[in-house]
């Protein structure tokens, strides 16, 4: 077995054995510029080469560590150029017996692994980045498709480990009784030697000795094993009770001659069983390949991936994302600025544990297949992190489209229409390794489906500070996976093994960021209190809570508050920067006492919490609990409350007009009955044409009143005879105390409400 690896530039006149170059190996398999004196092969996969009669394996670049000088990469503390013929007596010197043995065998799985991962992607998707050769065979009266020696190989070796007990039982079954004498035909047939006066048999009869075909077939099966681990490189667990036929007549006549195939025929009529038939199918195939390659009656044999990037990309969304992302509108994952998103999936919120569709969040993701630096890290480039960002950018801006345009289909909604807050779009990058000897038992483990953070792995994307729930506030957490881990799960293609790991994975970046979030912020529960209208004082204190605040259900009676942690974190640099940029920042930070002090009188605020499964506090009692719902409007009439520095206009004119920037309305436009208009001692009340209100702008506007206004559009009230007498009901000191005991007023356009 000859290993090269993906990506690392070889002289193409390096010698690897005797007579033969590197570019003596590959000619035949990969194309490359032959004037060229060093090139790199960006392939992965596995092929036959026919000038060394020999399997070549191109390894995934994950392998190397090492900075980015090709000199000062290895693998295993091996350069690339010396595992290339890894039975060279120069490699064998590099490492003890023990670790030969393991690192051989470890190489053996991964090619095993990197094929079959490139088989079963080979099945689901399409061809553009593989190339490879398919062949037919003849096997029990029916043509079954055969792709490649190493088919045969893995399938000869999966059989041998999944059914050792089978082969056990027929080792013993064979073997009873064969040294148990026959003592009648013994004494009757041969002839006794007397010694001391007792009689003593040389050559007693045993059990009747006949050629028996189960086991010359089990001989075989082994001895191909045998052969494919002394010629190949692949390890093997072997039953050594049998005498097994050499490699060297394995070579010349079972395969030379072909007596594989046709011993093979001769006994094929003694076998019924499925798992007998099963061996012998195998072997026949064995010996039908090998047999067309000694004749070079074959092209050459591969299967080889030009962009194992993609692969990688594949493998993560189909563990991480199953299904998922195929159910989600088209918009999402194909974005109108022409990002494909890698991964992403919809699952629990980080702030409440909710099944509800709407309560839901979108998980996004991108996998990164990166050479691994010193130390084993990985890095993740600027222009990657920028790209993810604008993934959730852009998923925010439709999913805000989504729901003002009414056409939520069973979508989570982001943003809470009470606070204004979004919920947190997890975002998260996926690298590969290899387990390194610092994690012991877990070394080179194609078992260890751990996630694993990088160190200073949390990313922060904020416009302002200490707004977690500001759309703008963007978290990405970074996560490396155990690549061999990957690569064998994917190639098992069991897809129930498969959506036990996704669920597990999927839990722990959940768990994952919401300890970062742990860490960086405390979160508070803040309930409202009876008789009080939070709804209104969220309302009016909207820039003071402005990100801090969110409502995790819909219908959910109380808030979430977080505010960041001043120590021991993250942020100690940031939070050193707010207090040095205090007059630039100003109230987008409001401390925790400042706050304490302001919701006390409205809301019931908790002890610090925690993010879990779901959030742990104290329910109010229902007598003191209130509401955060908007109180129903009790009203039918309103009066538009204001001043003006002109009489005339509104006598001469019979028109009221309010600068559209001046009104401060939390209701809309509502239909106004009357106006009271205000200007030093004159006050004055007047009935409205019509309730519905106009729209003019400046220039509309100065034509009716033939006078120049500076504001761009104005509200205006057509205005019946003034009226001296208040409306029913409505008292002077009413309309005062509605605009806060004020004698003069500070702005326009005050809406009041009259009572039914």
């Amino acid at each position: 077995m000859l290993l090269f690896i993906e990506g690392y530039p070889y002289n193409l006149d390096h010698m690897v054995r005797e007579n033969l170059m590197v570019r003596d190996i590959l000619e035949d398999v990969v194309s490359f510029a032959k004037v060229e004196p060093t090139q790199s092969f960006g392939y992965i996969g596995y092929c036959y080469s026919k000038k060394v009669n020999d399997v070549v394996f191109f390894l995934p670049k994950v392998v190397l560590t090492g900075k980015d000088v090709p000199e000062d990469e290895t693998i295993f503390g091996a350069s690339p150029y010396e595992i290339i013929d890894f039975e060279s007596k120069n490699i064998k010197s590099k490492f003890d017996e023990d670790g030969f043995k393991e690192y051989k065998e470890f190489l053996s799985n991964l090619s095993i692994w990197i094929y079959r991962t490139i088989s079963v992607y080979k099945q689901t998707n399409n061809e553009n980045i593989l190339e490879s050769r398919e062949y037919q065979r003849e096997s029990r009266g029916k043509k079954q498709k055969h792709n490649t020696l190493l088919d045969v190989i893995i399938a000869l070796r999966d059989f041998n480990k999944n059914n050792q007990d089978y082969l056990t039982f027929i080792a013993k079954s064979l073997h009873s009784g064969h040294n148990m004498i026959q003592w009648n035909k013994t004494i009757t047939h041969t002839t006794a030697i007397i010694q001391n006066g007792r009689p003593v048999y040389v050559d007693p009869i045993n059990k009747k000795k006949v050629v028996n075909f189960d086991e010359e077939l089990l001989v075989i099966y082994f001895s191909v094993l045998n052969y494919i681990a002394h010629t190949h490189g692949f390890s093997f667990e072997i039953n050594l009770q049998y005498q097994l036929i050499s490699p060297e007549k394995i070579k010349k006549t079972y395969i030379g001659k072909n007596l594989g195939c046709r011993r093979l025929k001769q006994i094929k009529y003694k076998y019924f069983s499925d798992k007998a038939l099963r061996i012998w199918d195998l072997c026949y195939a064995f010996f039908v390949r090998e047999y067309k390659i000694a004749l070079n009656l074959t092209d050459t044999d591969f299967l080889l991936a030009k962009d194992f990037d993609h692969i990688f990309e594949v493998m993560i969304d189909t563990l991480v994302g199953g299904d998922d992302k195929s159910k989600l509108p088209q918009e999402l994952v194909d974005q109108k600025d022409g990002k494909l998103v890698d991964h992403m999936f919809i699952g629990k919120g980080l702030i409440e544990q909710s099944d509800l569709p709407t309560d839901l969040t979108y998980y996004i993701g991108d996998s990164k297949y990166y050479k691994r630096g010193q130390g084993g890290s990985t890095t993740i480039g600027d222009h990657s992190i920028y790209k993810q960002y604008t993934y959730a950018r852009n998923v925010i801006q439709w999913n805000m489209k989504l729901f003002l345009d009414g056409d939520n289909t069973e979508q989570p909604q982001l943003r809470d229409e009470l606070t204004e807050g979004y919920n947190p779009i997890p975002n998260f990058f996926i690298s590969a390794r290899i387990p390194s000897k610092n994690e012991n038992d877990k070394f080179l483990s194609f078992d260890d489906g751990r996630l694993k953070e990088q160190s200073d792995s949390v990313q922060l994307n904020r416009q302002f500070e200490n707004r977690l729930f500001d759309r703008d506030t963007l978290l990405l957490t970074h996560y490396d996976v155990n690549f061999l881990f990957i690569v064998s799960l994917y190639g098992r293609n069991n897809k129930n093994k498969q959506a036990v790991w996704r669920e597990n994975v999927r839990t722990i970046f959940r768990e994952k960021i919401q300890k970062t979030l742990n860490d960086n912020y405390e979160f508070y529960i803040l309930q409202p209190k009876t008789g009080m209208n939070c709804y209104e004082f969220v309302r009016r204190h909207f820039y003071e809570f402005n990100g801090k605040i969110y409502r995790p259900f819909k219908n959910a009676n109380y808030l979430v508050l977080a505010l960041m942690r001043g120590k021991g974190n993250l942020f100690n640099k940031l939070q050193q920067q707010i207090k040095n940029n205090n007059d630039y920042l100003g109230k987008s930070i409001v401390t925790k006492e400042q706050f304490s002090d302001n919701l006390k009188d409205y809301f019931d605020v908790s002890d610090p919490v925690e993010l879990s499964d779901s959030l742990k506090f104290n329910v109010l009692p229902e007598e003191k609990l209130g509401s955060l719902e908007k109180p129903s409007a009790n009203y039918d009439e309103f009066i538009l409350t204001g001043m003006t520095r002109d009489w005339n206009v509104i006598e001469s004119c019979g028109i009221y007009h309010v600068p559209i920037d001046d009104l401060i309305l939390s209701e809309g436009f509502p239909k106004v009955k009357w106006v009271y208009i205000y200007a030093g001692k004159i006050k004055r009340f007047y009935k409205v044409k019509s309730t519905k209100s106009q729209f003019l702008s400046n220039s509309e506007l100065s034509k009716k009143t033939g006078k120049t206004h500076k504001h761009n559009v104005y509200l205006v009230y057509e205005l019946n005879v003034p009226s001296h007498d208040l409306p029913d009901g409505i008292k002077i000191d009413d309309v005062v105390d509605n605009l806060g005991g004020k004698t003069r007023f500070e702005r326009l356009g005050n809406i009041l409400k009259r009572k039914k």
